[in-house]
């Protein structure tokens, strides 16, 4: 089985074409707001000529921009391709990654004053939340804290005392890898959101020039 994967949940575009548990091409780049742009060219590139049989694509929590356009264009292909089309969420395909311990703690970076967590205890993910700092120095300071592991962990972090987990894997790398670890652990490709998206609504009522 290839599976082409697709994340741009957070702050970068990145492609992978996987076989069988193993890496035939990766293309990554650091983009806040041009994914969908460079995403049709990844795609490309990584594909060559190869042909696949499903798609995979992050669906978050991360960038709320970045995970409509990588859901709409995994979406997009799988219905032009008529392939199946499944998602992975960034907390367990971090988790999946990781050397098991009975207790994770996954933190995604949210560019803002907090980060996305989930804890994994004994490999049962406990309710996603928003963290602050203090929130996360609370849980570190129980008696046998988790470890540490995923993107918002640094520089949200640095000063605190804390063991971390780490994955050799990046972007999409990290949902193949999971994915065919796992493969069970793919589900409906749907909008994975810790907590509302930031819109500002207009003050008065909206006019129609028509």
């Amino acid at each position: 089985m290839k599976i082409l994967a697709i994340d741009t949940a957070g702050w970068k575009c990145s492609v992978a074409l996987w076989e069988e548990g193993r890496e035939l091409a990766f293309q990554e780049k650091e983009s806040e707001r041009d994914q969908a742009s460079l995403l049709p060219q990844f795609v490309k590139d990584v594909l060559g000529q190869h042909e696949v049989c499903q798609i995979i694509v992050n669906a978050g929590p991360g960038s709320f921009t970045g995970i409509r356009v990588g859901l709409a264009f995994a979406k997009g292909l799988a219905m032009g391709w008529n392939l199946p089309l499944k998602s992975i969420d960034s907390f367990t395909a971090t988790y999946v990654n990781l050397e098991h311990s009975s207790d994770v703690l996954v933190l995604i970076d949210a560019r803002r004053q907090d980060v996305f967590g989930r804890r994994f205890q004994n490999g049962i993910p406990q309710a996603p939340q928003s963290l602050t700092r203090e929130d996360v120095e609370e849980i570190l300071s129980a008696s046998k804290p988790p470890l540490l592991a995923g993107s918002g962990v640094h520089p949200f972090l640095e000063g605190m005392t804390f063991k971390e987990a780490f994955s050799p894997w990046s972007g999409a790398q990290s949902l193949a890898h999971a994915f065919f670890t796992n493969p069970g652990i793919a589900s409906e490709a749907l909008p994975f959101y810790v907590r509302e998206a930031d819109v500002t609504y207009p003050a008065g009522p909206c006019v129609s020039t028509h």
